[in-house]
């Protein structure tokens, strides 16, 4: 009796053990971002993996997958086992590739852990260019229609968005150069290829600081906390303020079906990095702005109602394939 109670015992502790050993993660996680190496999603992703990984426990690998306004990258973690060993940093881009017909995805296919991060947007030229203010732009794109260029990142990114606000909203025929990543579209300005460009803040804070760049405008209805001597677009152009501000969040997504531990698991220890005395330096020092409370569901709910005024605009401005509304998605 007393050897069956051992072997009882024994079985126990061996079941145990395999159950300790199969708690999630067991190995390294993947962070996929559909966008290139130096632009701004991938700058927060380089300030925060190194924390994620520390609350995880585990290693966290970048993988930078840039292409199609974001599409190449999503569709390529949307590949992967839905087993919370991928993870999604992205970008605004799936709240519309399904009108722009870049992929058949949209944030509904994935189950948010949370928003992280934006940056304030303003419009940006070298510091060789010609153009002093807004208004000196303004009045040289009204001069020569079509000539003055302008470079953004790809379709239906915030560079797009911007620039067709510009266009449609404000009447300005401007040239629309794309680019594949963020920091390309940004050197392009810089080196003259382009005339200007809508950059991120916390992207050309550098460039800003040590005079290579000149910021001409905040592309928002009032000034940054951050950099509180710059004036709003709005100032120039007035009709642009029913439209702002219109911000570009980062989130954490992985593939819908993960496992509910995984995502506990990997939401706990983005909250924690999130938390992190470093994460709060890094907003600080680079002038994002944190929205990590909007976790799982508000995330979705958050990127409806932005495609509820993007995917429209991108639409009336005929720079869709499909019509948001053949995806249900209201118009506001």
């Amino acid at each position: 009796m007393q050897f069956k109670y051992l072997v009882a015992a024994a079985i126990g502790l061996t079941l145990s053990a395999g159950t300790a050993c199969a708690q999630f993660p067991e190995k390294e996680i993947n962070l996929v971002i559909p966008w290139g190496v130096g632009g701004p999603t991938d700058i927060a992703a380089r300030a925060f993996v190194p924390l994620f990984e520390k609350y995880l426990g585990k290693p966290v690998v970048i993988v930078n997958k840039p292409g199609a306004g974001g599409a190449i990258g999503t569709d390529f973690a949307y590949a992967r086992p839905a087993d919370g060993y991928t993870v999604v940093l992205s970008a605004e881009t799936p709240a519309v590739f399904r009108v722009l017909g870049t992929s058949k995805l949209s944030f509904h296919d994935f189950d948010a852990l949370n928003m992280l991060v934006y940056s304030e947007k303003l419009i940006v030229v070298s510091a060789d260019s010609k153009y002093q203010t807004m208004k000196d732009l303004v009045d040289d794109m009204k001069a020569r229609p079509g000539k003055v260029r302008f470079s953004y990142t790809g379709p239906g990114s915030s560079g797009h968005i911007q620039g067709l606000l510009l266009k449609d909203k404000s009447g300005l025929d401007i040239s629309m150069t794309p680019f594949t990543s963020g920091n390309e579209s940004l050197l392009a300005a810089v080196g003259g290829q382009v005339d200007f460009t809508a950059a991120n803040l916390g992207t050309v804070k550098d460039f800003l600081a040590s005079g290579k760049m000149r910021a001409l405008a905040m592309y928002s209805s009032k000034r940054s906390d951050f950099t509180p001597d710059i004036p709003p677009i709005t100032d120039t152009l007035p009709e642009l303020a029913p439209y702002l501000p219109l911000e570009f969040p980062t989130a954490l997504l992985v593939k819908k079906g993960t496992p509910e531990d995984a995502q506990k698991v990997l939401l706990e220890a983005a909250q924690k990095a999130a938390a992190d005395p470093a994460w709060a330096d890094f907003k600080k020092n680079t002038y994002y702005v944190g929205l990590e409370d909007l976790t799982g569901q508000k995330v979705i709910d958050y990127w409806d109602n932005w495609a509820s005024i993007v995917a429209w605009l991108l639409y009336d401005a005929k720079s869709t394939k499909f019509s948001p509304a053949e995806f249900n998605i209201p118009k506001k």
